[in-house]
């Protein structure tokens, strides 16, 4: 007897057997039927979640970045440094649905649904963490807007291949050493750096 899941349910299992088939097969290889077939459910009942497989990263993509907003929400110290420590494949994070995605249209969707999740989802949290981060005199949904437009410029660069891995960790190196001054504790972003650092030296 198959169980009955409530709609937030039905969806979050939609997500979970897309992403475990986008990683095995790639984007490419995985149509909206193998992912019905994969859910065990009716045609209506995929489509009444997600209209198309753009719609189905779009999903994945939200879910990546509610994850990063539990971290903000759970985490003490620094927001930026729990933020990168969860969230940057240059300091050993999986790259999620991206390793399944191989052509540049790919990419660029995937790239919009980052920015739109990260605005939508994102922004507000790290601008009421920062209330406590950053210095008197400096506004923090200003610096908020700074670090997620840097890591925007950063993510583009590197996913559509501009830029190497260790060139995309050294510009995020450089980056964070214009923020330390805004900071009250510096300190807790040097080993970040750090760690940046040592990935934009590597061949």
């Amino acid at each position: 007897m198959r169980t009955r899941l409530s709609k937030s349910q039905r969806r979050s299992d939609i997500l979970e057997k897309a992403r475990q088939l986008i990683l095995a097969r790639g984007l490419s290889n995985t149509e909206m039927e193998d992912i019905r077939l994969a859910c065990r459910i009716s045609r209506g009942g995929l489509y009444h979640h997600f209209a198309n497989k753009r719609a189905v990263v779009a999903g994945l993509v939200e879910e990546e970045v509610e994850a990063l907003v539990k971290v903000l929400e759970t985490t003490h110290g620094s927001p930026f440094a729990a933020l990168l420590r969860a969230g940057s494949s240059h300091l050993g994070k999986a790259k999620g649905v991206l390793s399944g995605l191989s052509t540049d249209d790919e990419r660029l969707d995937y790239l919009s649904s980052l920015d739109q999740a990260l605005a939508a989802h994102l922004s507000e949290p790290l601008r009421i963490r920062l209330k406590e981060a950053v210095l008197p005199n400096v506004d923090p949904g200003h610096v908020a807007e700074l670090f997620l437009t840097i890591n925007a410029h950063i993510n583009r660069r590197e996913i559509l291949g501009q830029w190497r891995p260790a060139q995309a960790a050294g510009f995020a190196a450089t980056a964070l050493q214009m923020l330390v001054p805004m900071l009250r504790t510096p300190s807790d972003l040097e080993p970040i750096i750090a760690d940046l650092k040592k990935q934009s030296e590597s061949s």
